[in-house]
């Protein structure tokens, strides 16, 4: 049960603060006008994005939101059961959350528009990376910690009784 509470608390932080920053982003940026908050290497810039990671698939209607809507149902599918047997360590557990947070929030940022709000701009002077957001911060880094973390496991041997 403390699994299961940790997964939904993960999940919720990761949902609510996605859906909050892409509010006030609405709400307080110009459309590609940069707010610069660490000089240029950190820069809110409001942008909006119709394709998925990197823009792929831009303008492609409602395939990314059909595509992303299946994935979410599959991983929560397997995800949830898995949790609730304890296949995964406290820390995997918050992570999982993380990413499903953040792919429900790009999920239901999409849902109006066919676009998700994009705002964080990282980079040095024409050199940027992709406009992103919290959601897309929440999948990525969850999936790489999580990918460190069974890498990790499984490279320690285990304990032969």
């Amino acid at each position: 049960m403390k699994h299961i509470t940790r997964l939904l608390l993960a999940f919720i932080v990761a949902l609510s603060l996605d859906v909050l920053t892409k509010a006030w982003a609405e709400q307080t940026l110009t459309l590609y006008r940069p707010l610069p908050v660490l000089g240029d290497l950190l820069r809110f810039t409001l942008g909006h994005n119709s394709g998925v990671t990197f823009g792929l698939f831009a303008d492609s209607g409602s395939a990314p939101l059909i595509i992303t809507g299946v994935i979410i149902f599959g991983m929560s599918i397997w995800i949830l059961p898995a949790v609730c047997r304890g296949e995964f360590s406290g820390t995997a557990v918050y992570l999982l959350g993380l990413i499903l947070g953040g792919a429900v929030g790009n999920f239901v940022d999409r849902l109006p528009d066919m676009r998700v709000t994009d705002f964080l701009d990282v980079g040095l002077g024409a050199y940027r990376w992709y406009t992103f957001n919290l959601a897309d911060t929440f999948i990525i880094f969850g999936a790489l910690i999580l990918l460190l973390i069974t890498l990790t496991e499984k490279s320690q041997p285990e304990n032969e009784s």
